[in-house]
């Protein structure tokens, strides 16, 4: 009965035993190349070498660097139990004609009563005037149109499946791409990240995280499948630079480039879920801003407030947000020279004139602490300030 089936089966498709020769053949097949059984795979396919150097298959002078003969002795040895290589490429002489053949393929292997076989599936071939095999793989052919990049690993970290976009990014086609393993294309150091991750994947199930590389973004999303009885490490990469782009203007203030109130709370939620460390908050507001206002416009004003930006970045803070009109807020790591820090920005700002009027900044600072809440330390570090302001402007004021 399952012969029946795959004799009229509309993919081309062939038996191999353990001496790679091809023990059965399918009705479209045999159409193709007018050939029975007892040939090695590449003789059956006509391949141009093997006939021009009247040698086997396997024996031939390009034989040790055929991926097809690669591929198929992983099978055999148990390497891998299944490759789809798409759009392999090789030369042939089809009924007496020389002609480029170009097919996509599946290769599985077969253990039956303590023998090895490979079963090889065609689903597309076509020479340069017609197309002999056409069968659709949809799913296949959607994730070679996704601009993400996708693969498949099996349990030894080998590569046996990737799209179109992942072969293209790492610069090789599918067929040299599949079997191989990191080692065989990226650096060292990078595989060795790259292994805990999948590492990861087979324990846990699941890894997701943030990765840069050559100045674009990326989300790496891997999952542990199991398909056809074995486990299997999916990835999808995702280029999310534009987005991050996007994410990162929406914390950001439009007019002098600091954080923004909503950076600022993302921050210090951030730092409280995870209790990152000790820090004071700091919050720095612009004395006589409303006069500066009142007096020549709040485009002046506009140029204050980035006079003092500029300020704060030189002082290399890496936490800095434009909080509100003319208030700021630091978060920088405890050390001891915070205060001396903060001295100099305000010595800074103190001798900045802005038309008639010369600035000048109150600063409150706190120790955060963790055991009460985000509100209660701002409200600290605002009392802080209040103090500053009220006993005579442009100092420092620490609770």
């Amino acid at each position: 009965m399952y012969k029946g089936i795959l004799d009229e089966h509309k993919n081309g498709i062939l038996i191999l035993d353990n001496k790679f020769e091809v023990i059965y053949v399918n009705n479209i097949i045999q159409n193709i190349f007018n050939k029975g059984t007892k040939e090695r795979c590449g003789e059956f396919l006509e391949c141009l070498y093997q006939m021009e150097e009247k040698k086997r298959c396997m024996e031939t002078t390009k034989c040790s660097k055929c991926n097809m003969r690669i591929n198929l002795k992983k099978i055999m040895d148990g390497k891998l139990k299944n490759i789809s290589i798409e759009k392999l490429e090789y030369e042939g002489y089809l009924n007496g004609e020389k002609t480029k053949v170009e097919m996509s393929l599946e290769l599985k292997g077969i253990n039956k009563d303590n023998d090895r076989f490979i079963y090889l599936e065609i689903y597309k071939m076509k020479t340069e005037k017609e197309i002999l095999i056409s069968s659709r793989r949809l799913i296949d052919e959607i994730l070679d149109t996704l601009d993400d990049y996708i693969f498949y690993k099996n349990k030894d970290y080998i590569y046996v499946y990737a799209n179109k976009s992942y072969c293209n990014y790492v610069g090789m086609k599918k067929i040299d791409l599949i079997g191989k393993s990191d080692l065989d294309i990226f650096p060292k150091e990078f595989c060795n990240n790259w292994r805990k991750s999948d590492e990861i994947t087979l324990e846990n199930g699941f890894f997701i995280e943030e990765a840069e590389d050559r100045g674009r973004h990326f989300k790496v999303t891997k999952n542990k499948v199991k398909i056809e009885g074995d486990f299997l490490i999916s990835c999808i990469i995702k280029d999310i630079t534009f987005e991050k782009l996007e994410m990162e203007k929406a914390y950001l203030d439009n007019l002098t480039g600091l954080g923004n109130r909503r950076g600022y709370d993302k921050k210090i939620m951030d730092i409280f879920k995870k209790r990152l460390g000790d820090y004071k908050l700091i919050l720095l507001d612009l004395d006589f801003l409303r006069e500066l206002n009142n007096e020549w416009g709040h485009s002046v004003g506009d140029i204050a407030l980035k006079e003092v930006a500029e300020i704060i970045k030189e002082s290399n803070i890496d936490e800095v947000y434009r909080i509100g009109g003319d208030e700021f807020a630091l978060i920088i790591k405890s050390q001891k020279d915070v205060i001396k820090k903060l001295e100099e920005i305000n010595a800074k700002i103190k001798n900045k004139k802005i038309k008639t009027i010369y600035l000048s900044s109150s600063i409150g600072v706190i120790d955060l602490e963790y055991d009460k809440s985000i509100l209660h330390n701002f409200n600290r570090v605002d009392k802080a300030l209040y103090r500053a302001k009220k006993e005579g402007r442009g100092r420092i004021v620490e609770e």
